[in-house]
């Protein structure tokens, strides 16, 4: 595939450079390490978070110049991107619904009702941006399983943070899958002389 092909096809589809997933995963740990109930405490706590700043800024960094070296800087279609904006909303949507206390969640159920409602919003975004990827429904649909199992009642008040780590760790490997699938779609990453290269406009 030419570099102005390969550079069209990834502007559609923005969703596989998944290595994004990775400082959005580390967000997601740290959260649920800060929401725990026998949290640690000054500068014990400070560390962690501050730390796991760093550490997602850093890893961002990183992964833009990734991007921009080995396949120039991306921009993708008005359709993609308003596809981008409603498969959002709709994520957010699914979210809230699912995991609302008014209907499903209940801080005394032996299933984790967040876990099973992060994942099917996130298949619900997938599905709507680009359609499901078989990895997709491997990954996501084991979590809505592992949700599911009442296995979740012993955790006490700790369950949805312990939760929202788990998850941010399934992010990250969805995301390196995501991107597993972009190396194995378009071939080995391109030189980075063809950095600055705009697309999809």
């Amino acid at each position: 595939m030419n570099r102005s092909a390969l550079e069209t096809t990834i502007a559609s589809y923005p969703y596989l450079q998944g290595l994004w997933a990775i400082p959005l995963g580390i967000g997601m740990v740290v959260a649920g390490i800060s929401n725990l109930q026998q949290v640690p405490t000054g500068i014990v706590l400070l560390g962690i978070v501050a730390g796991g700043l760093v550490l997602g800024l850093v890893v961002s960094l990183l992964i833009s110049r990734y991007y921009k070296q080995h396949y120039g800087e991306i921009t993708p279609t008005r359709s993609r991107q308003a596809r981008n904006a409603i498969a959002m909303v709709a994520w957010v949507v699914v979210l809230f619904v699912a995991g609302s206390k008014h209907l499903f969640w209940s801080p005394d159920s032996p299933i984790c009702v967040y876990a099973v409602a992060f994942a099917l919003a996130t298949l619900t975004y997938y599905a709507i941006l680009v359609g499901l990827r078989i990895h997709h429904v491997v990954v996501w649909g084991a979590v809505v399983v592992a949700g599911l199992m009442p296995i979740w009642a012993n955790l006490g008040p700790d369950r949805d943070p312990v939760a929202m780590m788990l998850l941010g760790v399934v992010l990250m490997l969805s995301g390196v899958l995501d991107q597993r699938l972009l190396a194995h779609s378009f071939g080995p990453a391109l030189h980075s002389d063809f950095e600055h290269i705009n697309v999809g406009r």
